[in-house]
């Protein structure tokens, strides 16, 4: 049998696979015994391939000594990873969140300090403009010099989002929100700022939750954005150690966020317990919300949150809830349970987004796995219907990992980012016998008609064959209406190879040949756009 028609046939099977069910992959590439947590992800809106995760990194710095900001970077699709730093500020740095925007440049805000209410600290937002490379100076939003003679507040949890919408007068407007802890160390208020030159500066930080600051205890604030440049920004209210009643507010901007509406209450909740292990006491959960807007609708806003369903002495500690507006985040409906394990066991640490299509994908820490509830798998969920229903939840992570002892601050929140018909995810594993951060990236099945009625966009399936290849490939493709259309092929670093088609192309079957005419092994990446969507993926060349 020819050996490289073996091949082929072998590699078309695994790369198969790996579209639809994906591979762990370990992130962080450190050779030594750093710990990482707390991870956010995006995917460059601007250059196709290129990812950039931001992490907690323990220790950190040229000696080790100091807690800092980890980033891996990828210009392959979450295949093979790279890592830098961001440059400390006072010696602490925490809380990361990345976001890009539509001209490839990437920002990661995080809260540095060298102490909480008597020492300095602040909110800051570095830039790159190389795909996650190199970073910029960290620039400053807020900050406080305190001491112990002076004390004042404490930035912290701080969320950035940029606007992407290309119908939004405000697009490229990065926005960050905060919580600022209030020197009494019980009540917090929800802060915002805005930059429009590309996170050089940023305008005065306002207050912009509602509540009077001796009674607020506003946590986990999320800032998003709609089509036409809306700004929304969620956010708990309840108490530091759980296991109270919890409430979920949400503000509106229509303005590029100068000016602010009144808070809307969402729905109360009883919130998780801060420490719900006691076998493991460092493990530390809250119920920090996560929102998601549709890009293509901003009268779908969603809003999810790990809640306690059964109270202080139930048996379980957490679930899933998710809440849907349909018309703008003025009113809501549910809460609709997204977990569908049936068991007291429990579920922590939601968060989601909302694809081109409508499509909303949402990820959690799962322990159904586990008899104990103790150990972890990632799950995820998809509503297909703008959050009224979600389908049977699917694992993303390949196996359990568990809970280590002196290693069980698994971090506040994990990652989802989207692009075309993929969900990119990150999250902190310990398979390995120590805290890292793992990537999986999960395609949507073709779903039935019924369910195609249900989203904006058509994308149609694109199919490769042969694929892997060994001289040349046909890509073929459907339309069902005439529309403008190009092919692109990247190599793994996210260089444009080719051009394939470039023109309006009317309904019916199209096909074009690939032919790398190279000596080299090589993977390659096609993305076919259609109008303002675009769907992508893997092409494997073997000589």
């Amino acid at each position: 049998m020819n050996l490289k028609l073996l091949l082929c046939g072998v590699l078309s099977i695994y790369c198969l696979a790996c579209l639809f069910a994906g591979v762990d992959v370990k992130v962080n590439q450190d050779p030594g015994p750093l710990l990482q947590n707390e991870t956010s992800i995006a995917y460059n809106k601007g250059v196709p391939l290129n990812i950039v995760i931001a992490y907690n990194e323990d220790p950190s710095g040229a000696f080790g000594s100091v807690n800092g900001l980890g980033i891996s970077y990828s210009f392959d699709e979450g295949m093979t990873w790279a890592d830098t730093q961001i440059t400390q500020v006072w010696g602490v740095e925490a809380d990361p969140s990345v976001e890009s925007d539509l001209m490839g440049n990437f920002y990661v805000g995080f809260i540095s300090y060298k102490g909480f209410f008597t020492d300095t600290n602040g909110i800051f937002v570095s830039r790159s403009t190389d795909g996650g490379i190199t970073w910029s100076f960290p620039s400053p939003v807020d900050m406080f010099m305190n001491s112990p003679a002076n004390p004042g507040p404490f930035t912290d949890k701080c969320y950035l989002t940029v606007d992407n919408s290309p119908t939004s007068p405000f697009a490229g407007n990065v926005y960050i929100a905060w919580q600022r802890d209030n020197v009494n160390q019980t009540n917090s208020d929800v802060f915002f700022s805005f930059s429009n030159n590309m996170g050089v500066s940023f305008s005065t930080p306002q207050r912009i939750s509602d509540l009077p600051p001796s009674v607020s205890q506003c946590v986990g604030q999320v800032p998003k954005t709609g089509q036409s440049g809306e700004v929304f920004v969620l956010w708990g209210d309840f108490g530091l150690n759980g296991h109270t009643t919890g409430y979920l507010f949400i503000d509106v901007s229509l303005d590029g966020g100068i000016t602010w509406g009144t808070d809307v209450l969402i729905d109360s909740f009883i919130s998780v317990q801060r420490f719900p292990n006691p076998a493991f006491p460092g493990f530390y959960v809250r119920s920090y919300p996560t929102l998601a807007v549709d890009p293509n609708n901003s009268n779908f806003v969603y809003a999810a949150v790990a809640a306690d369903p059964d109270g202080p002495g139930g048996p379980d500690d957490g679930d899933i809830w998710f809440w849907y507006s349909h018309d703008g985040a003025v009113t809501w409906n549910g809460p609709v349970v997204v977990n569908d394990d049936g068991s007291p066991n429990d579920q922590f640490q939601p968060w989601m987004d909302v694809k081109h299509n409508g499509l909303i994908d949402i990820i959690w820490l799962d322990r159904r796995g586990d008899v104990n509830d103790n150990d972890f798998e990632i799950f995820m969920a998809t509503s297909t219907d703008h959050g009224q229903t979600f389908q049977p939840n699917l694992p993303v992570s390949d196996l359990i990992f568990p809970l280590l002892p002196g290693q069980e601050w698994m971090g506040e929140y994990i990652g989802i980012d989207v692009f075309a018909d993929f969900a990119f995810i990150s999250w902190t594993d310990t398979r390995l016998g120590e805290r890292d951060i793992f990537f999986d990236s999960i395609h949507n099945p073709m779903m039935g008609a019924e369910q195609l009625l249900t989203i904006n966009h058509y994308l149609p399936t694109v199919s490769i064959d042969p694929n892997p290849f060994c001289t040349s490939t046909e890509i073929k493709f459907s339309l069902d209406f005439a529309q403008s259309v190009s092919l692109d092929i990247y190599d793994l670093s996210g260089r444009k190879v080719c051009n394939l088609i470039d023109q309006y192309l009317e309904p019916g079957n199209h096909s074009v040949v690939f032919d790398p005419n190279s000596a080299q092994n090589n993977v390659y990446f096609y993305q076919l756009r259609l109008n303002d969507n675009k769907t992508q993926g893997r092409i494997v060349y073997i000589n």
